[in-house]
């Protein structure tokens, strides 16, 4: 947890939307943005055995994740990443989860008013069966990426 006057970690995840510290970031679409990627992790297991699950969508090469940027003047770049209540295939390993994007909805996300913003992280997820579930024997601290990752520059 962050103390008062600790510079913010690059990453971060937005939760609660009533939370003090998001009440300019959300209503502004300015600091909206789309982070692509391919696979996201979560631990599974013991403390202290836990390993790596991958989840990526079905047919998609690449997934949108709801995103907040902004550049601070004494730090750089931040971003955070807004979650969701988790769905049937990510809800073993946790109860939140990306709030992933359809091409269809990039255009409301990045442009639309925080109606918008509060309907995507309160929709149904995306439904389980659009999830690929990989379960690794990778320690979740290991660093390892999923088996099945392509190069970034095939994904173009």
């Amino acid at each position: 947890m962050r103390e008062h006057g600790d510079d913010p970690q690059r990453l971060g995840l937005v939760a609660d939307l009533t939370n003090p510290m998001w009440e300019h970031m959300v209503v502004d679409p300015r600091y909206r943005c789309l982070i692509v990627l391919t696979h996201f992790a979560n631990p599974d297991g013991a403390p202290g055995h836990k390993t790596r699950t991958w989840f990526s969508v079905k047919h998609a090469p690449v997934m949108a994740w709801a995103g907040f940027c902004r550049n601070l003047p004494d730090y750089g770049p931040v971003y955070a990443g807004m979650t969701m209540v988790a769905n049937a295939a990510v809800m073993p390993t946790n109860d939140r989860m990306p709030v992933l994007f359809d091409p269809h909805d990039y255009d409301a996300w990045l442009h639309g008013g925080i109606r918008d913003v509060i309907g995507f992280q309160h929709r149904a997820p995306f439904a389980a069966e659009r999830m690929v579930v990989e379960h690794t024997e990778d320690l979740w601290r290991s660093g390892k990426l999923p088996a099945k990752a392509q190069p970034q520059l095939a994904l173009l």
